[in-house]
């Protein structure tokens, strides 16, 4: 016999909802495996597309860092706010995917967050980088890519980003390999992505 998340409730085997309380059972809800998510992510991204390019002029021609923070903001915000809102990124609602709570519920914002550290980090992590780039009198002066290259390799926190970036990568292919395909941040959360 299993326990329905919602009521506490006794539910005998088989049964697709809860007798006293009509909720539908967690593990009857298919799981979200690795290639569907990672779909999901890509079209998440083309989302950000303006973004991203707004970012690389403002990064290589206008060299404002306050102006990266003020683009950052929205990558920050994104997959917190509508995973804890609407249950899901507008890529997890193309391929009809949820992100649910231990309950099967939508997360609450803060655990939103807490799902979203790693990223979090990540980001945080990078934007104290460039500070550091954009600090170097040598910066300001860089005609080309490459010299800006060359200089991102004296940044003292790659060894910090390149730790991180290691974790993320650890944490998402953990969905291909774990019980009820849940990444390190599905686990630290308390989540799990779910088809609708």
């Amino acid at each position: 016999m299993k326990k329905c998340s919602k009521c506490d409730q006794e539910v005998q085997d088989g049964l697709k909802n809860c007798t006293n309380c009509g909720s539908e059972i967690l593990s009857y809800l298919k799981p979200a495996g690795f290639w569907i998510r990672v779909v999901a992510y890509f079209i998440d991204g083309l989302v950000f597309i303006p973004i991203i390019v707004l970012s690389f002029i403002i990064f290589n021609s206008i060299k404002s860092y306050f102006l990266l923070i003020v683009l950052s903001i929205p990558g920050l915000i994104y997959k917190p706010f509508m995973e804890s809102y609407y249950g899901a990124t507008l890529g997890k609602m193309v391929k009809r995917l949820k992100v649910i709570d231990e309950r099967g519920e939508k997360l609450d914002l803060k655990s939103a967050y807490i799902r979203f550290i790693p990223f979090l980090l990540a980001t945080v992590v990078g934007l104290l980088g460039i500070y550091t780039l954009f600090s170097l009198p040598a910066f300001k002066t860089a005609p080309s890519m490459l010299e800006i290259g060359q200089l991102q390799q004296q940044n003292p926190l790659k060894p910090i980003e390149t730790i991180i970036n290691l974790f993320i990568l650890v944490d998402c292919i953990a969905v291909a390999f774990t019980y009820r395909k849940r990444a390190l941040h599905d686990m630290i959360a308390h989540s799990f992505c779910v088809y609708q």
